[in-house]
């Protein structure tokens, strides 16, 4: 990268339909801007945070998170999404990107930081170990829509 990306808070919808387009690598199941606009205004209720890295007027990275508590952590943040770029990455935006997050947490008085990734996701994996992360469970999930019934 060739500029230093400035980090800051996405709030207006013109800026979250600029987080699209890399967001969608990430999600690429949220490839209609309307539909992730949406999405992401209804998640900001629920308290979803937005950060994303600019320069000049390209998006190239982006982190949303959310304080939460549970009764395995208490209170703390969670990352939903972290993505950067497939052309901008290399350059560790993707540390700063969640270091944001982090920050919130510890200024929320968050004891916990806690995010998730795909068994498949070797690459994202071995980023969080080198930022400090460690594997602390294993995830289930089971899809509930139309598609899976009589499976």
């Amino acid at each position: 990268m060739s500029l230093d990306p400035e980090i800051r808070a996405v709030r207006e919808p013109s800026e979250i339909i600029a987080c699209h387009a890399v967001m969608s690598q990430l999600r690429p199941h949220r490839n209609h801007q309307d539909a992730f606009l949406q999405q992401v205004l209804r998640q900001f209720q629920q308290g979803y945070l937005l950060s994303a890295a600019w320069t000049g007027t390209k998006i190239v990275g982006a982190v949303g998170y959310r304080v939460q508590e549970n009764l395995l952590h208490g209170r703390f943040v969670y990352v939903d999404d972290l993505v950067v770029d497939e052309n901008s990455r290399g350059g560790r935006l993707g540390a700063k990107l969640l270091s944001v997050a982090r920050d919130h947490a510890l200024q929320s008085g968050c004891k916990h930081f806690v995010l998730d990734t795909g068994l498949h996701k070797a690459l994202a994996q071995r980023f969080y170990f080198r930022e400090g992360l460690l594997a602390h469970a294993m995830g289930f999930v089971e899809c509930l829509d139309e598609a899976t019934e009589g499976r």
